[in-house]
């Protein structure tokens, strides 16, 4: 599952867009300060030694604050990642196209590497790869322009170079993400990725000032009624597929933007962001009429400050009020029915479908 596909900046205090925007910042600070201090070791007196022309390095530090500025005043945004990113991108090709010292070249290119590591591991994977293609060649330009003596092989060891930390602790870290907020029986989100999506829907003050929240969201919860029963009858193997194929059929019912994770056992959770009334109605009801053996529970909130786990909890109470109710309309479990039933219309004892209850939505 493609799971950094679901969404630009997964983020919160302890999530990925936080983490994204710390080390970029983080890089563009040190890069900066290696730019200043080589800036003032060169403009001291060397006698007749020539080390290094200071234009690339001034305006290196020049396009690294500016990067620096725009994560500060706007943080987590689109525009100010952006521009941080396009600052990485450009300042040491800069620096490069400048030195007078073959040694200095190679040097640059370690940061070089850091930020095509950086690129494949936060963004998706044909944005990725453009961004890694553009900086190989504005190196390349740069070490081309650069007095700087190289030989032609010197061009083949940076692309080499490049392309290889991004092809290989790049993309590793990109999987390692991925696994850590993957369920792996469902391939859905986990706990810990509902948590980074959720603060993210409901993101803190100094991030709402530039982004604001969604107008409306809503978490829909959902478990398999007696799903006890499937495991102790004809055991975990079954009861897992069980949940495989929910999981499958409830994000092919899902609208576009959809989260939806599995937060434990057989409970799932769904979280729809500033989607309108109808297609949230819409959403359930083709949830009640699909997972025909599963209790559902809604909860909406138009409060950019509730935060999401208060939301949760109440779709949660509305589940097991919805539990109880469907479990005094079937009095008898059939393991077998669960199994061939849970993708369609469920039937009581005497024949006729059971009528859906239908969950108010919490205002």
């Amino acid at each position: 599952m493609p799971l950094l596909n679901h969404f630009l900046h997964p983020g919160s205090a302890h999530g990925l867009a936080r983490l994204q925007t710390r080390l970029l910042k983080q890089y563009l600070a040190l890069t900066t300060m290696l730019y200043v201090a080589g800036v003032a070791a060169s403009i001291l007196p060397h006698g007749d030694r020539i080390t290094a022309n200071i234009t690339g390095g001034v305006i290196a530090i020049v396009v690294g604050v500016a990067g620096l500025v725009a994560l500060w005043v706007r943080p987590r945004t689109i525009v100010g990642h952006r521009v941080a990113l396009g600052a990485a991108l450009i300042a040491s090709p800069m620096v490069m196209a400048f030195h007078v010292l073959t040694s200095a070249q190679f040097l640059c290119l370690i940061a070089v590497m850091f930020v095509a590591m950086y690129i494949r591991a936060f963004h998706r994977n044909r944005p990725a790869r453009v961004l890694i293609g553009v900086l190989v060649a504005c190196v390349l330009a740069a070490v081309w322009w650069a007095p700087a003596p190289l030989f032609p092989i010197s061009y083949l060891v940076f692309v080499v170079a490049i392309v290889g930390a991004a092809e290989t602790f790049g993309a590793v870290t990109k999987e390692l993400i991925i696994a850590s907020c993957t369920d792996p029986l469902t391939g859905v989100f986990n706990r810990a990725g509902w948590e980074i999506a959720a603060s993210e829907a409901r993101p803190t003050e100094q991030i709402r000032r530039h982004t604001p929240a969604p107008n409306s969201l809503t978490v829909v919860a959902i478990d398999v009624d007696d799903f006890k029963t499937v495991n102790d009858t004809d055991g975990h193997r079954v009861g897992d597929a069980m949940l495989v194929e929910l999981a499958q059929v409830w994000r092919g019912l899902a609208p576009p933007g959809t989260v939806i994770a599995r937060l434990g056992g057989d409970e799932f959770a769904a979280m729809l962001a500033g989607h309108r009334d109808e297609v949230v109605e819409a959403f359930v009801q083709a949830t009640r009429q699909r997972l025909s053996h599963v209790s559902v529970g809604v909860a909406s909130s138009t409060a950019s400050g509730e935060p999401v786990a208060e939301i949760l909890a109440r779709a949660d109470s509305d589940l097991y009020l919805d539990k109880r109710s469907r479990s005094r309309s079937i009095s008898v479990v059939d393991p077998e029915a669960m199994r061939t039933g849970l993708l369609g219309p469920r039937k009581s004892d005497d024949g006729p479908a059971l009528t859906a209850h239908v969950c108010g939505t919490a205002q």
